[in-house]
């Protein structure tokens, strides 16, 4: 991953965490929906959420969108002061709490141990800011705090990892402390290398066919995720025949694969002026069987995800 294309991926990160707080936040503040003072409401999920992905990129789009909200609603300073401290404590803290806890840096909730480690840091961030909110505030904002932070992040937070992270396999932002050092090691399943040799097809498939078996995948499932990787491997080198494709690949509550390789830009989920009637049912085997499909492009490198 190239330095300009890591910047614009952190840039994404601040503008979509900014807009989905303020979305979340100012309209239903706005209504005095099921929200007591400002710090807390059907928000309270999101600090944590944005900030297990996101990191401080994630914190600062909060930020963000709260000084935007100070200008339209005029909140009194120590209300907004506390705001600023939840998302701050409740996202950075959960950021670095997990990824010391975590092995393979993966946010998601596979086996029992992983709620158990999510709950801690929510239930332990909460008490720390409930605490500052009732001296910032007074004793009936510690309550609210309390209840509104551990009830959100485990009713809303707990499913939204689970499809955003989880289900898409999305790579957190990691910390500096492990993106400098040697204790990175994001739990692929398979990683691998696709060129114009058959071989190394015939690779990928022995490794899928091995993960299948650790994880218990049924022949016919395994059968649609090799048929749909075949197929987009053959879209690709069709029009960059000289393509050699990073391959990513991890099983959890849904099978995920990540195409990563250098060359002009093609995205395989549309059509082209070429395509014949083969083509056309390689691409509609994709279309019905992936759940999910994100194509991006950006200072010549092509990324492909697929979720089946």
């Amino acid at each position: 991953m190239t330095l300009k294309y890591k910047i614009i991926e952190r840039i994404r990160f601040v503008i979509i965490s900014a807009v989905l707080y303020f979305c979340l936040d100012y309209f239903i503040y706005e209504t005095d929906f099921l929200q007591c003072y400002s710090f807390v409401g059907l928000k309270s999920f999101l600090p944590v959420v944005l900030g297990l992905n996101y990191g401080i990129y994630g914190v600062l789009g909060e930020l963000i969108a709260i000084l935007v909200k100070t200008y339209l609603t005029g909140i009194g300073f120590p209300f907004i002061l506390m705001e600023c401290i939840i998302v701050v404590i409740m996202g950075i803290g959960s950021w670095f709490l997990w990824h010391i806890k975590s092995y393979t840096h993966r946010i998601h909730f596979r086996f029992w141990f992983h709620y158990v480690r999510y709950v801690t840091i929510v239930v332990f961030f909460s008490i720390v800011c409930s605490i500052i909110s009732n001296i910032l505030i007074n004793n009936l904002a510690f309550e609210d705090v309390m209840i509104w932070n551990i009830s959100m992040n485990i009713l809303v937070g707990i499913p939204v990892e689970i499809i955003y992270a989880g289900l898409m396999n999305f790579n957190p932002v990691l910390p500096p402390l492990y993106e400098k050092g040697r204790r990175i090691t994001l739990d692929y399943d398979i990683v691998t290398t696709l060129d114009d040799n058959p071989e190394t097809l015939q690779k990928l498939h022995a490794d899928l066919e091995l993960t299948a078996e650790i994880e218990k995948i049924d022949l016919k499932r395994l059968f649609e995720i090799q048929n749909v990787i075949e197929e987009l491997y053959l879209r690709i080198l069709k029009h960059n025949p000289k393509s050699v494709i990073d391959v990513y690949f991890n099983y959890d509550i849904a099978s995920a694969v990540e195409f990563l390789y250098i060359g002009k830009r093609y995205n395989p989920f549309f059509t082209t002026k070429n395509e014949d009637d083969v083509d056309m049912v390689g691409l509609n085997i994709i279309k019905h069987r992936a759940l999910l499909s994100f194509y991006d492009y950006s200072y010549g490198l092509n990324k492909i995800n697929l979720v089946l």
